[in-house]
């Protein structure tokens, strides 16, 4: 058998690569990742089949995901692993996803996962895994998972909390925020676009120049994470991707108007298996143009972007890493509350087969 269809992890519980061509492996793997999710957070919808197939049959020059499988023998799958490299920097690491069926836990899945991956990532000349654990409050303080990250070689690096914000904002609040925006200092010389899909040709360059400043801006708990390498192609890949899974994204942007120059974003996205729930991703303002409630006011205006092109979205979800508080700040004027514990985690790979190192989420074991 080829490397990459011959098991990594042995014994009871193997664990096998996923074809990009199996449709009937992703499906099942989906499902499984699914129960974790909604065993952990049954009300919110995670990753569907149509993201699981986009991920796994992306083919873009700067990163690539692969998914493994655990079973025993020839029986259905009991958990699985999602990983993603990125192939133009931060060659030392990747980020993976652990998630075991609610019913097969306990059994050495998720340990045969993360040696499955560790193996995998080795292989591949990496030698960090790093992987994001997000747990509700009212169960933070007794999730496996600060038994079994631990067990299986991570070691906690950064913690921060999930938040979510209702909508709609009630008016007269909103009508307060806007009134912060306008009073902010110059805020003349800044106006708001929003737009939905990919990014206008004309502002390809200055969104290359923000995303690379939030490759290093924003705390991400892996102590070795380096600049990011940002161009139109990875700018494109990345709408590929997206446009395979389905998302909708509204992205609305900070234009400094006596240079032209865009200085500040922020996206969400919207999955058509999950309408009334937002996810909250990029943000990110020029460090030159910070203190101005650019991040406030782009945050606004994708809100009104989101109401007329999701209408039906009552969630925003985000994250925040605890040392991030200028845009804890900003989330928590806009209302949004903590809603779950979170713990970026790190494993450092050795000659063994069971060190590794990523950044997805570690569910538990």
């Amino acid at each position: 058998m080829s490397p990459a269809r011959s098991p990594w992890h042995g014994g009871p519980v193997e664990v096998r690569r996923i074809e990009a061509d199996d449709d009937a492996g992703l499906d099942e793997s989906a499902d499984v990742l699914r129960a974790s999710d909604k065993d952990m957070w049954p009300d919110l919808e995670g990753f569907s089949r149509r993201d699981i197939r986009g991920f796994a049959r992306f083919r873009g020059g700067s990163r690539r995901f692969d998914m493994v499988a655990a079973r025993e023998g020839s029986g259905p799958i009991l958990g699985v692993g999602l990983m993603e490299r990125t192939l133009r920097d931060n060659l030392h690491a990747m980020e993976v996803t652990v998630a075991v069926h609610p019913s097969s836990r306990r059994r050495g899945v998720g340990t045969a996962l993360v040696a499955g991956m560790g193996d995998f990532a080795r292989a591949d000349g990496r030698d960090v895994l790093n992987s994001i654990v997000d747990v509700p409050t009212a169960v933070a303080a007794s999730h496996p998972s600060l038994t079994f990250a631990p067990k299986v070689g991570f070691v906690p690096t950064l913690a921060g909390n999930t938040r979510h914000l209702a909508l709609p904002i009630a008016a007269g609040r909103l009508g307060e925020l806007r009134d912060v925006v306008a009073g902010a200092r110059n805020a003349a010389d800044y106006r708001m676009l929003t737009f939905a899909g990919p990014w206008p040709e004309e502002f390809a360059d200055d969104a290359c120049e923000l995303f690379r400043r939030m490759s290093t801006d924003e705390p991400a708990g892996d102590e070795e994470h380096h600049e990011e390498v940002w161009d139109t192609q990875r700018l494109r890949e990345r709408e590929v991707l997206l446009s395979a899974r389905g998302a909708a994204t509204f992205t609305a942007v900070a234009q400094h108007q006596p240079s032209g120059r865009l200085v500040a974003l922020t996206e969400l996205q919207v999955s058509p298996d999950a309408p009334t729930q937002a996810s909250q991703m990029v943000t990110v303002v020029h460090p030159e143009h910070r203190g101005h409630r650019l991040g406030l006011a782009a945050k606004l205006a994708n809100l009104d972007a989101l109401a007329l092109g999701a209408p039906d979205a009552r969630l925003i979800v985000t994250g925040n890493a605890a040392v991030n508080a200028p845009m804890i700040a900003v989330n928590e004027m806009m209302g949004f509350t903590v809603a779950g514990e979170g713990m970026f985690w790190q494993k450092h790979l050795g000659a063994t087969a069971t060190s590794a190192t990523a950044a997805g989420r570690i569910n538990e074991g």
